[in-house]
C-alpha cells in the first residue's frame, strides 16, 4: 500500500466518521432529542456488534454512516406524520405518536442490522467449524 492510498483511506474514515457525528448533531438540532438519543444507542450497539466482525474499518464505518442516514430519515418522516396528525386531530394523535414510534424505529434498526451484518465477511471461527 503506498502513502498516498493509505492517506485517502484514513480521510475516508475520518469523514465518515464525522458523517457519523453530524447526522448525531442534525438529529438533535433538527427533529428532537429523542431521535438523538436513539441514534446514539444504535451507534452503541452497532459498534459492539458489528466491530467484531471480519471486514475493513471503513467497511464498518460506511455502514454506520448509512445507518444514521436512515435514522434520521426515518424519524424526520416520524416526526413529521406527528406534526400533520396532531394538526389534523388533535392531541389525540400524540397517543398513537407515543405507542407506534418505539415499534417503528425497532422496524427500521433491526432491517438495517441484519442486512448490514450480511455485508460483512463471516468470522474465521464460523468457516472452520463449517469443514469440519
Amino acid at each position: 500500500m503506498t502513502g498516498l492510498e493509505r492517506i485517502s483511506r484514513i480521510t475516508l474514515g475520518v469523514f465518515l466518521f464525522e458523517l457519523v457525528i453530524l447526522c448525531l448533531a442534525a438529529s438533535h438540532f433538527l427533529i428532537n432529542l429523542e431521535t438523538m438519543i436513539l441514534l446514539s444507542i444504535f451507534d452503541l450497539l452497532f459498534v459492539s456488534l458489528a466491530f467484531q466482525l471480519n471486514g475493513t474499518l471503513i467497511q464498518k464505518l460506511l455502514l454506520l454512516a448509512l445507518g444514521n442516514g436512515l435514522g434520521l430519515f426515518c424519524n424526520f418522516v416520524f416526526i413529521s406524520f406527528n406534526i400533520v396528525g396532531e394538526e389534523y386531530f388533535g392531541q389525540i394523535s400524540n397517543v398513537f405518536y407515543a405507542f407506534f414510534y418505539p415499534i417503528l424505529n425497532v422496524l427500521w434498526i433491526v432491517t438495517f442490522w441484519s442486512l448490514s451484518l450480511t455485508a460483512l465477511p463471516k468470522p474465521t471461527n464460523w468457516e472452520r467449524t463449517k469443514r469440519n
